[in-house]
């Protein structure tokens, strides 16, 4: 009776502890993974690739500059709500807000107009 007792005990505990390690494994995998934006930024008249535009996370520290093909993008962001602004010399400087960083999202363009 003992034994039967024993061995029924120690089935719950190996089942709670996998269950709970399992949880544990679920939310470790959840905070790991890493959100990010990304987008291209060319001149809205003749659709050029814009090098070196200053492209800002507006409430954060965070700020990015385009590369030779126009392309930026912010990495290990946290999940929430921002607005991003782009801005480079002659050209009007140009916003886009509510923007929501996820694992899928599409790019984040911007078309900047020449200021005259």
């Amino acid at each position: 009776m003992k034994a039967s007792l024993l061995i029924v005990l120690m089935f719950f505990g190996l089942s709670y502890s996998f269950a709970a390690e399992r949880g544990n494994n679920e939310k470790n995998q959840a905070e790991s993974q890493v959100l990010s934006l990304k987008g291209q930024v060319v001149d809205q008249q003749t659709k050029e690739a814009l090098v070196g535009v200053k492209v800002v996370l507006e409430g954060t520290k965070k700020v990015a500059y385009t590369d030779f093909d126009g392309n930026y993008q912010f990495d290990n962001m946290k999940a929430g709500e921002y607005q991003l602004t782009a801005s480079y010399i002659s050209y009007e400087k140009a916003t886009v807000e509510h923007v929501k960083p996820s694992l899928n999202n599409g790019p984040v363009n911007f078309s900047l107009r020449t200021a005259n």
